[in-house]
C-alpha cells in the first residue's frame, strides 16, 4: 500500500524542461500511475489539468458485471457541473410536467443507478477565481464527514480524538498557463466501505494529453493502439507533435458487508481488548499491590470475592495531566474528569495532599489501552491516602460542601457573565476553563495559572466604567490610573480608609505584578526572585497558587459588594 503523492501527478502534468520529446510521445505511460493509484491507501478520484483528466463515478456492480469494461468507453460520464435539477418538459401529448431529475439519470446502461462524487457549481457573477469544488452529500453526510477550510479537506475525528483528513482537495495554482492542477482524493478504506455499503464500483474516465499547447498544429498521421485488461480498456495515438491516452478502469471494493460486520463485532468483543497493569491501594485488603485493570481481575461490592474492587485508587505523578493542559482543543479537564474528543472519558480523578493525581483502576479499564500505557507511565505507589473531596463524594456518597476557593470564583464570575454589569467584560467559558490549580511544581505550569487566573479576573474589570463611578462620587481621578487603581479609589468612596482600600485590592495587585514578572518581559533576576519567594512563603508553587487564589476570591466578592450588584445563584 502507498500513500497518493502529489508530485507524482505534477510530474505527468507539465511539459519537463529536458527529455521533452520523450514525454511527448509517452500518454500511455500514465497509466502505471493509474494502476498504482488503484492500490494506493489515498486513491485519486478526480484531477484535471491541461494534459490531465481523471475522473471517477460510482456505478451500480450489478450492471458492470455482464458488461466489459471496454463497454463503459461509449457510456456518457457527466462533466463536473451536471448535478441534480429540476427538469422541465412538454410535449409528446402529455401536456407540461416537472420533476427532479439526478446527475446520471440520462444514462440509461450501466451508470444508471450510479453517483456522481464530485462537482463543480459556478455562481455566476460572484464567485471569483476557481470555482468551487463539491462532494456528494451522500458521500460524505453516511461517512460522517465535516469540511475544515484550513486544512482544504472534509474530514473527521479519529479514535484518539485527532483530527483525520479523509477526503482531500488540492488545488495548485502553478506559474505556468498550463500548469494548475485540481485533485480530489479520498482514503481508500472508506471508499471501499462506501462501494460495499452501496454495492457499487468506481469507474474512472482518464484521458491523458501531452502535446506542447499553444503551439500544436493537430495530430495528422497518428500510430494508434488498444489494449483490453480485466478491469482496464484505454486506446491512444502517437505522432511527431505528441500522444494521447483515454479509457476507462472500474475499481473494485477491496471488502464485503460481511467484512465489516465481522470488523465491527470484533471492536465490541470486550475479551479480545488489551488491559494494563497498574500500582494499586486494595482498598478491600488493605494492602499495596500490582494487578491488572482487566473486569477478571477486580471486584465490586456486591461480589463476594478476594479480588480488589473496581474502585481501588492508583496513584500518579502530577505530570500526567500535562498532556491534557496543554491541548485545551482535544481535551477537556474539568475539575473532577477529563475527556478526549470522540475516544474516552476518565469518570473522576482528583489530586492528594501529597500532590499525586488519582483515579480509580475500574475507570483506566475503560480507557483505550493506549491511553492505559500512558498512565501507567506514570503510576506509582501511594504517598498518602486519597483527597478528602474524593473520600467525601466516591466512598462515602455524600456532598462534600468545604469551601473550594477557585470553583467559587469561577461561579461568581459566570453569574457576572450571565447578566454582565456595565463595568464588566465578559469573560466566557473558554477563558474560564483555561484557569485550574498548578499540578505539579513546574515553574512554567505555574507561570502559566498565573497568566490564565489574571486574564480570567482582572481583565474582566473595564476602566472607563470605573473611572466614571468614582468621578460620578467626587473622587479625583489620574488619568493614568488602571482598573486596579480605580478599583481602590472605588472602596475609599465606599467608605473605607487609604490603607483599608490597600489592603482589599492587594491579592488583584499581586496577581497582576505577578502575571508581569513570570510571563512577561521581566528581568530573570525578577522571575527567579518572584519563584524563590513563593516557594519560601508556601512550600511549593502550586499552594501559593491556591492562597492567591483564596485572596483572590475574596477580593471578588467585596468589589461586587461594594458595587452592589446582586449575583443571583
Amino acid at each position: 500500500m502507498r500513500p497518493f503523492k502529489i508530485d507524482e501527478l505534477a510530474a505527468i502534468t507539465a511539459l519537463p524542461a529536458s527529455e521533452g520529446d520523450t514525454w511527448l510521445r509517452d500518454a500511455e505511460g500514465t497509466i502505471e500511475l493509474l494502476r498504482r493509484n488503484a492500490y494506493n491507501d489515498e486513491i485519486v478520484i478526480f484531477a484535471s489539468s491541461a494534459s490531465v483528466l481523471i475522473h471517477g463515478v460510482l456505478a451500480l456492480k450489478s450492471r458492470l458485471t455482464p458488461l466489459k469494461v471496454s463497454e463503459l468507453q461509449h457510456s456518457n460520464i457527466p462533466m463536473l457541473d451536471d448535478s441534480w435539477k429540476i427538469q422541465q418538459a412538454w410535449g409528446g401529448g402529455r401536456g407540461h410536467r416537472m420533476y427532479l431529475e439526478p446527475p446520471l439519470s440520462f444514462d440509461a446502461g450501466c451508470l444508471s443507478g450510479g453517483e456522481k462524487l464530485v462537482f463543480e457549481r459556478r455562481f455566476e457573477g460572484v464567485h471569483q477565481g476557481c470555482t468551487p469544488i463539491e462532494l456528494s452529500q451522500k458521500l460524505i453526510h453516511s461517512l460522517d464527514l465535516h469540511f475544515v477550510s484550513e486544512r482544504g479537506a472534509y474530514c473527521r475525528l479519529d479514535n484518539r480524538g485527532d483530527i483525520e483528513d479523509i477526503i482531500k482537495i488540492i488545488r495548485l495554482n502553478q506559474d505556468t498557463d498550463y500548469g494548475a492542477i485540481d485533485v480530489v482524493t479520498i482514503q481508500r478504506r472508506e471508499l471501499d466501505k462506501f462501494m460495499a455499503l452501496s454495492r457499487t464500483c468506481l469507474v474512472i474516465r482518464f484521458d491523458f494529453t501531452r502535446v506542447r499547447w499553444g503551439s500544436f498544429a493537430g495530430w495528422g498521421q497518428v500510430q494508434r493502439y488498444e489494449k483490453d485488461d480485466d478491469d482496464l480498456y484505454y486506446h491512444g495515438g502517437v505522432n511527431g507533435e505528441g500522444s494521447y491516452c483515454n479509457g476507462v478502469m472500474v475499481i473494485r471494493p477491496q471488502v464485503t458487508v460481511a467484512d465489516l460486520v465481522r470488523e465491527w463485532k470484533a471492536s465490541d468483543d470486550r475479551t479480545q481488548r488489551k488491559y494494563a497493569t497498574f500500582k494499586i491501594n486494595d482498598r478491600k485488603n488493605n494492602v499495596n499491590i500490582e494487578t491488572s485493570c482487566a473486569p477478571a481481575y477486580l471486584s465490586n461490592y456486591f461480589q463476594k470475592s478476594a479480588l480488589p474492587w473496581e474502585i481501588s485508587p492508583a496513584f500518579f505523578r502530577p505530570e500526567v495531566l500535562h498532556r491534557f493542559k496543554a491541548d485545551p482543543e482535544k481535551y477537556t479537564l474539568d475539575d473532577r474528569s477529563i475527556s478526549c474528543r470522540n475516544s474516552w472519558y476518565l469518570k473522576t480523578y482528583d489530586i492528594n495532599e501529597a500532590g499525586q493525581v488519582h483515579t480509580y483502576i475500574g475507570y483506566l479499564a475503560d480507557l483505550p489501552y493506549e491511553e492505559q500505557l500512558y498512565w501507567q507511565s506514570f503510576n506509582e505507589w501511594p504517598k498518602g491516602p486519597i483527597s478528602k473531596r474524593a473520600y467525601q463524594t466516591d466512598i462515602v456518597g455524600d456532598w462534600y460542601l468545604e469551601h473550594e476557593p477557585l470553583g467559587a470564583l469561577k461561579h461568581t464570575i459566570s453569574l457576572l457573565d450571565t447578566n454582565p454589569p456595565y463595568w464588566w467584560s465578559k469573560r466566557g467559558e473558554q477563558i474560564t476553563a483555561a484557569v485550574r490549580y498548578p499540578a505539579t511544581d513546574s515553574v512554567k505550569e505555574w507561570a502559566d495559572e498565573i497568566l490564565a487566573l489574571d486574564q480570567l479576573l482582572v481583565e474582566g474589570f473595564l476602566q472607563t466604567p470605573l473611572r466614571e463611578i468614582v468621578e460620578r462620587a467626587g473622587r479625583k481621578v489620574d488619568s493614568k490610573w488602571g482598573s486596579l487603581r480605580l478599583l481602590q479609589e472605588l472602596f475609599i468612596v465606599r467608605g473605607h480608609t487609604e490603607e483599608a482600600a490597600k489592603e482589599v485590592v492587594l491579592p488583584l495587585q499581586q496577581l497582576h505584578t505577578l502575571r508581569t514578572v513570570v510571563r512577561g518581559h521581566a528581568t530573570v533576576e525578577k522571575k527567579k526572585a518572584a519563584e524563590s519567594k513563593a516557594r519560601k512563603d508556601y512550600r511549593s508553587l502550586r499552594a501559593h497558587f491556591q492562597s492567591l487564589v483564596s485572596d483572590c476570591e475574596k477580593t471578588l466578592n467585596s468589589v461586587v459588594s461594594a458595587l452592589g450588584v446582586n449575583l443571583k445563584t
